[in-house]
């Protein structure tokens, strides 16, 4: 009787788990090294973002609103909260100044330009040089990733604004 009791007990965490793994991969999927999802907050679409890490650096794209967000995060720093450090982003031959707004461990540069993001989709390497450092975010399969992150975003922004008021959006990035 206990063995037939564990034993159910133990197919229904399997299912559990099961279901809530599907879940999230309606939520995320992969392209390249990269993780695409969806953010919402009280059930309206916000987001969607692309991340990664390399070494000790965590990397993310954020697409939402109001552009592109670049956030990168160490537990390496010890940053400022709250200050705007001037940084200089370099894609190619391609450059153009920016701020880094901080938290204590990492950093969020919005990135502006038009032109300088279309370069960021085919260089190989991203650099951001502070006054201290330069930081090489590597790009590996960023291209189709950044492309899944606009999708992502564009069909998201529109569902979320032609939907059927009476039926919950689908939540894949």
């Amino acid at each position: 009787m206990r063995t037939c009791f564990a034993l159910a007990f133990m197919s229904l965490l399997i299912a559990q788990g099961i279901a809530q793994a599907q879940s999230q991969d309606e939520q995320s999927v992969k392209v390249g090294p990269w993780t695409i999802a969806t953010t919402y907050k009280a059930d309206k679409f916000d987001n969607c973002t692309m991340s990664s890490s390399a070494e000790d650096l965590g990397i993310s794209f954020v697409r939402n609103q109001d552009g592109l967000l670049l956030g990168l995060d160490s537990s390496k720093w010890k940053l400022e909260r709250g200050k705007a450090y001037s940084v200089r982003l370099v894609a190619g031959s391609t450059s153009v100044g920016a701020k880094a707004l901080a938290e204590t461990k990492g950093v969020t540069i919005a990135l502006a330009d038009r032109p300088f993001n279309e370069r960021l989709r085919t260089a190989n390497v991203l650099e951001v040089r502070g006054e201290g450092a330069t930081i090489h975010v590597p790009r590996m399969g960023s291209a189709a990733a950044l492309e899944r992150l606009d999708a992502c975003f564009d069909k998201n922004q529109r569902e979320s604004t032609e939907t059927n008021p009476f039926v919950a959006p689908s939540r894949k990035p």
